[in-house]
C-alpha cells in the first residue's frame, strides 16, 4: 500500500514537474534533465517511469484535461442535459483557451499538436469525447437532446476548432462574443425538433 502511495505520489510530482518545464520552454527545448531535477528523481528514473519526453507531456495534457473536465462536471449548475451539456461544452473551450500550458505549446510548438488533429485522436481528446457522450446520453434520457451516432464526435471536433482558433480569438478581442455564438448555436443544434422528438438514438 505504501508502495502504490508512492508511486502516486512520484507521478503526480513528474506531472507536475512536465507542466512547469513546458510552460517555461515549451515541448521541444523541455529536456528530460530538467523534468528529472524538478521532480527530485534521477533522469534513469524519469526514463523508466515515463519512457520519454513527448510521452510525459502526453500524460501531463491528459492530466490537465481529466482535472478540467471533473472541474466543470463537479461544478455544473443543475439544470436539463442539454443546459449541463452546453456549458460543459463552451466552458472546455474557455479552459483550453486559458491553460498556460497549453497556450505555451500553441505558441512554442504548434506542430506537436498536428498530429492529434490530422491523423487521430489523442487519449485527452478521447477523455472529452466521452464525457460528451455521457452528457448527451442524460439530455436523450430527459428529453432536452436530440442525437445520433455521430454527435459527439462532430460536438468535438466543433470544441477543438474553436479552442485552436483561441490565441487570435483573444488577441481580436472577439473570444468572448465567439462563446456566446458557440453557447447559441449548441443549444439550436442539440435542441430536439417539432417533427423528431422521439429520436433517441444513443451517441
Amino acid at each position: 500500500m505504501q508502495s502504490q502511495r508512492t508511486n502516486v505520489q512520484a507521478n503526480t510530482r513528474l506531472l507536475a514537474a512536465t507542466r512547469a518545464s513546458v510552460v517555461l520552454h515549451g515541448v521541444r527545448r523541455t529536456t528530460a534533465n530538467d523534468i528529472a531535477e524538478r521532480a527530485g528523481i534521477s533522469r534513469m528514473t524519469f526514463y523508466r517511469r515515463m519512457g520519454s519526453v513527448e510521452n510525459a507531456v502526453l500524460a501531463t495534457l491528459t492530466q490537465e484535461f481529466a482535472s478540467a473536465a471533473s472541474s466543470l462536471r463537479t461544478g455544473t449548475p443543475a439544470g436539463t442535459g442539454r443546459e449541463q451539456l452546453v456549458r460543459f461544452a463552451v466552458e472546455s473551450v474557455r479552459l483550453f483557451a486559458t491553460s498556460e500550458l497549453l497556450a505555451s505549446i500553441a505558441e512554442r510548438d504548434p506542430d506537436f499538436l498536428v498530429p492529434y488533429v490530422t491523423d487521430r485522436f489523442g487519449a485527452s481528446q478521447q477523455l472529452i469525447l466521452d464525457e460528451l457522450r455521457a452528457l448527451l446520453g442524460d439530455g436523450i434520457a430527459d428529453g432536452s437532446v436530440e442525437a445520433s451516432a455521430g454527435t459527439a464526435t462532430a460536438l468535438l471536433l466543433t470544441l477543438q476548432g474553436v479552442a485552436l482558433s483561441s490565441r487570435v480569438l483573444l488577441r481580436t478581442d472577439a473570444f468572448e462574443d465567439s462563446l456566446a455564438e458557440l453557447h447559441k448555436m449548441l443549444e439550436r443544434y442539440l435542441t430536439p425538433s417539432n417533427t423528431s422528438q422521439e429520436r433517441t438514438v444513443t451517441p
